[in-house]
């Protein structure tokens, strides 16, 4: 029996619906939706709660390293994500020339272990 379950996204960030329970994910699949989720939502966004989500741009705008800052803030979002135990190996980087924010690290979950990227099409996959 499954601990978490949560429902499916397709790659658009819509929920998949009329496929009954191939529509969910559970166990460490959730948790790595539920990171993604997390981590794509950001502070204001949400009509109902303007609090609620990643203060990304609000936290690094003036800050004299933002990549330090921004890279704290998404290991904070990870850390608060449920069945998150920890993180580690993080890696961040910028490319100046294309503007470019890179950040990757390896997360333990209750579950077992997650790479979390942003690279595009892998931003959280079970490793």
């Amino acid at each position: 029996m499954a601990t978490i379950t949560y429902r499916r996204l397709d790659p658009n960030g819509d929920p998949y619906c009329g496929q009954g329970q191939a529509n969910f994910v559970s166990d460490i699949d959730a948790v790595a939706q539920i990171i993604a989720t997390r981590l794509k939502l950001l502070q204001g966004e949400w009509w109902e709660n303007l609090n609620a989500g990643t203060p990304l741009f609000q936290s690094i705008l003036g800050r004299s390293a933002p990549y330090q800052a921004a890279s704290l803030i998404l290991q904070q979002r990870i850390l608060g994500t449920p069945f998150v135990a920890s993180i580690s190996n993080v890696q961040t980087g910028y490319d100046g020339s294309t503007r470019a924010f890179t950040f990757s690290c390896q997360v333990l979950t209750q579950f077992g272990a997650l790479t979390v990227t942003n690279q595009p099409g892998a931003e959280a996959s079970v490793a």
